[in-house]
């Protein structure tokens, strides 16, 4: 199970665990990170965005804004928001911890295929993708044993890059309409901060850490979409 004092550990000395990573009830730990990244992260954002309010006037928040083309679908909303958006953001963030030429190959070319769909169609982003991957993937071969040695030389450094690139990257969820906001981003992004530490932990400390990583994700966002659903529908009831 999930223990809090080896999480703090791990975060202050990260090791590189390939083998030998601890096994565990993968659905029971799952729920239990989840419930106490629920608690503390979401009481303590809660306390700090309460205490902002009295002094500054919060930024536009749309991580959860509904694209028009969904609003009538509300279902394709949910899929995307609760399910794509968690599996290829731990692709992103948490697959490639642990070093594969698979692993690098899949975190690249989704990040690469992520963003050309924004500027480009569906179909450029899939061949966007397979041509990305297959790049990668030759050159990461090719290099394989030389990428396993700065893993493992470099772990510290690539643990804290990607989970706090996974909060930084959070910050562009907000519109900004003053530029006293802009010194707001650290609180702002806190609890992305804290689950992107939590859940890099996760994945490079338990034997099916990536899966777990993917439940807790996807608890979170779920949960997160519900309520804002029956915020957005309550005022079609009244």
């Amino acid at each position: 199970m999930f223990n809090p004092s080896e999480f703090i550990n791990f975060v202050k000395n990260p090791l590189y665990l390939t083998l030998n990573r601890k096994k565990t009830h993968t659905l029971r730990t799952g729920l239990k990170i989840y419930l106490i990244i629920l608690l503390i992260i979401g009481l303590v954002n809660s306390l700090n965005l309460t205490i902002i309010k009295v002094f500054f006037t919060l930024p536009i928040d749309n991580s959860l804004a509904i694209p028009e083309s969904f609003k009538n679908q509300l279902w394709i909303y949910i899929v995307m928001v609760a399910i794509f958006a968690p599996f290829s953001e731990e692709i992103i963030f948490r697959l490639s911890l642990i070093f594969n030429p698979i692993n690098i190959s899949f975190s690249i070319s989704v990040f690469g295929a992520l963003f050309i769909h924004k500027i480009s169609s569906h179909l450029i982003a899939v061949l966007s993708f397979l041509i990305i991957f297959l790049i990668v993937y030759i050159i990461t071969i090719s290099n394989r044993q030389f990428l396993n040695s700065f893993w493992a030389k470099n772990f510290k450094y690539i643990f804290y890059f990607f989970s706090i690139l996974f909060g930084l990257v959070h910050a562009s969820n907000y519109t900004f309409v003053e530029a006293s906001q802009f010194f707001l981003i650290p609180i702002l992004i806190f609890p992305q901060l804290a689950i992107g530490f939590v859940l890099s932990f996760t994945r490079i400390y338990y034997e099916k850490g990536f899966i777990m990583c993917i439940i807790i994700h996807c608890l979170m966002n779920l949960v997160s979409v519900c309520i804002y659903l029956l915020e957005y529908s309550r005022p079609a009831l009244n």
